[in-house]
């Protein structure tokens, strides 16, 4: 359920696993959102974020053979998932991507929940910046995305939006989803259990991560 240009991309990806996880992403979109008859193929925004045309919001992550899908009636959105590494590479990190109130609240950590803690941070800036339609920003120090709550909402962006980090089945694994602050309901999708997420405060409506 490939457009010819999605094909040619996806056999460019090295790894079998990474290519599967890409065409994985496009079926659940255009399936759930019923963009198969005709294939409707994907746009891209000026900052290349992805839409489809008349269609709700959605966003794709994949990492590690998971992929993570978020659906919205209205932007901002963003999703990340990022397979958590077990080597030093976070901490070589830390100083080159992360804002001072980060490092502040990862030098309070554990050793063993730093790197956890890191990968938190590093998947709550990635959803950000795909919420923004950036998907890379020079210096990340600059975002700070609020290590010490649970459920922060980033006023610093031209859109503001609300963090939530995703628990999932799968151990080793880092998801943060970005959304409208005004969501109160998130439901979280897999092939293997149901749940949602409940959003204090806040005015009704209703994400969907698949």
């Amino acid at each position: 359920m490939l457009t010819e240009e999605e094909k040619e991309r996806s056999a460019r990806y090295r790894f079998i696993r990474d290519r599967r996880a890409y065409e994985l992403g496009r079926f659940i979109v255009r399936t759930t959102l019923k963009a198969t008859i005709p294939l409707e193929p994907f746009a891209i925004r000026d900052r290349g974020k992805p839409y489809i045309n008349g269609y709700p919001a959605f966003n794709i992550s994949h990492s590690g053979g998971l992929v993570a899908v978020a659906f919205a009636r209205r932007e901002p959105l963003g999703v990340d998932i990022e397979l958590i590494r077990s080597d030093n590479q976070s901490t070589d990190l830390i100083a080159a991507v992360c804002h001072p109130a980060e490092r502040r609240a990862l030098a309070r950590c554990f050793e063993q929940e730093r790197n956890e803690m890191f990968y938190r941070c590093w998947t709550r800036k990635e959803a950000v910046l795909k919420a923004t339609g950036e998907g890379l920003r020079d210096d990340l120090r600059s975002l700070d995305v609020k290590l010490s709550q649970h459920q922060p909402t980033i006023t610093s962006e031209a859109l503001s939006m609300a963090l939530f980090d995703v628990p999932l089945r799968w151990k080793g694994y880092s998801c943060t989803l970005a959304v409208d602050p005004g969501v109160t309901v998130i439901d979280v999708l897999s092939p293997f259990h149901s749940y949602q997420l409940a959003c204090i405060e806040q005015v009704h409506d209703t994400e969907h991560v698949i």
